[in-house]
């Protein structure tokens, strides 16, 4: 039920207004909710009696929501210390689909919109000036705007795919219905601030999982979230990576300006503005490549490694495996037909990786890749990305004894790798050729791999 009231901004002085507003909320979150938002109930008054619908004069409007369990918050399970990583990448494709699926918004001035919201973010934090230190808050603000200014190309490309997406996507708006993540209570009092990018949309549910101290979920966030878009979305998504921390700080802005109207918010609202300023702290992109036949445990290490490097969210992981499934139209964990593994599918899937690793490090972004990478023409052409891009580049080679690989491969379960023991066996008999990246035995303890390999590449 809506309040009667009128607050400039907000006005339900009235029933029509208050039913078009409950309206409204239905209609736009039945798109990522609807078996929790069911529909409009009337209050009538019949004879001095009132009841839920039936005959009668309508005196209120309500909105009739099927409740979920205590503790289905996200909020409250991270608070629990029990939100998983493997939660977090449902949640991160649940919004990739709804955002594939929201309604294209044409005509769009993005670039104006953040200016908008940039200097709401600026009026709104100077007149908390009592909170943050006047230094601290200028720079900021300054630091904010040349991201603004630096980005404005990148801006200007997002006024191409501006949709109707959320608008307020972090883990107070999604709860566990029967274990699904499912978001909820979008924004529908303003399409300004729904009207958006999806890249600003996920950013408030990934600088909301970093402001928690999760950084590896809020880097397996994105990637997920990336990699479950339309592949034709692919490489926009990659360019617009380069205005990622300008929409993080924001994010952390308003984050910053909601607490500090909050009664002993103080605290919070300093954290996150400094948040805020470290998002726009600028770090060089750099390419890392992982290597090695089925089983040597590539994708677990890139996993490892991508949140640690590149800082804020940390590093796009590209995995071959992925890709070829998602190009072929195929659910991630479901098994291709042989015709899926030629040299020309393959070839395709290669060329894919290259191109976006490029693409995301032109944009600032750095990359971690994951393949097999066999043929040394392969490695030749990765090294190469990294050459072109003037990036830092590292190679690593991953490798284990046969037993240990076939006993991994087999023991695989709803994962985006298709080999197995006869797969591997054929990769054994490779000609790998000159082999020129750092080797790491991976036939060892997954903490002790990660040290070494991280030692290798000089995280950062």
């Amino acid at each position: 039920m809506k309040k009667p009231v009128n607050l400039g901004y907000l006005d339900f002085s009235t029933l029509a207004k208050r039913r078009a507003a409950l309206a409204r909320e239905l209609e736009l979150n039945v798109r990522t909710a609807p078996a929790t938002y069911l529909r409009l109930v009337p209050v009538v008054e019949k004879g001095m009696r009132l009841s839920l619908g039936g005959e009668g004069d309508v005196v209120e409007w309500l909105l009739e929501m099927r409740r979920f369990d205590d503790g289905a918050l996200l909020a409250e399970v991270a608070d629990r210390g029990a939100l998983t990583e493997a939660t977090v990448e449902q949640l991160a494709i649940h919004a990739a689909r709804f955002h594939d699926g929201a309604h294209v918004v044409p005509g769009c001035d993005w670039p104006s919109a953040v200016a908008r919201i940039a200097r709401e973010n600026t009026a709104d934090l100077k007149g908390q000036a009592q909170i943050f230190a006047e230094h601290d808050l200028a720079t900021a603000i300054a630091a904010r705007e040349r991201h603004r200014k630096f980005g404005a190309r990148a801006l200007a490309r997002q006024s191409n795919d501006i949709r109707h997406c959320h608008g307020d996507m972090h883990l107070r708006n999604a709860f566990l219905d029967q274990g699904a993540p499912t978001l909820f209570d979008c924004i529908e009092f303003d399409d300004f601030y729904a009207v958006i990018p999806p890249l600003y949309d996920i950013a408030f549910l990934l600088m909301d999982l970093i402001a928690r101290g999760m950084h590896r979920h809020a880097n397996r966030a994105l990637n997920a979230w990336a990699i479950h878009r339309a592949p034709d979305h692919w490489r926009a998504i990659m360019d617009s990576l380069a205005v990622l921390p300008l929409y993080l700080a924001l994010r952390a802005e308003i984050r910053a300006k909601t607490e500090g109207r909050q009664p002993g918010g103080n605290t919070n609202a300093e954290r996150y503005l400094t948040l805020a300023s470290t998002f726009l702290e600028r770090r060089p992109p750099r390419l890392i490549a992982i290597g090695g036949l089925s089983g040597a445990g590539k994708s677990s290490l890139a996993k490892a490694i991508a949140w640690r490097v590149g800082g804020g969210v940390g590093a796009v992981h590209l995995r071959s495996d992925e890709i070829r499934k998602r190009l072929t139209n195929v659910a991630i964990a479901d098994r291709l037909p042989a015709g899926a593994y030629t040299k020309e599918a393959s070839d395709r899937v290669y060329v894919e990786l290259a191109g976006l690793a490029r693409r995301a490090l032109d944009a600032g972004a750095s990359v971690v890749l994951d393949a097999v990478f066999a043929h040394e023409r392969e490695r030749t052409a990765i090294d190469a990305v990294g050459e072109a891009a003037s990036v830092p580049f590292s190679g690593l080679w991953l490798e284990a004894p046969a037993h240990i690989l076939e006993q991994r491969v087999t023991g695989r379960r709803d994962d985006a790798s298709d080999a197995d023991a006869t797969v591997l066996r054929e990769q054994l008999t490779y000609d790998l050729g000159n082999v020129a990246w750092n080797r790491i035995d991976t036939g060892r303890g997954q903490a002790e791999v990660e040290r070494e390999a991280l030692s290798r590449i000089g995280s950062s």
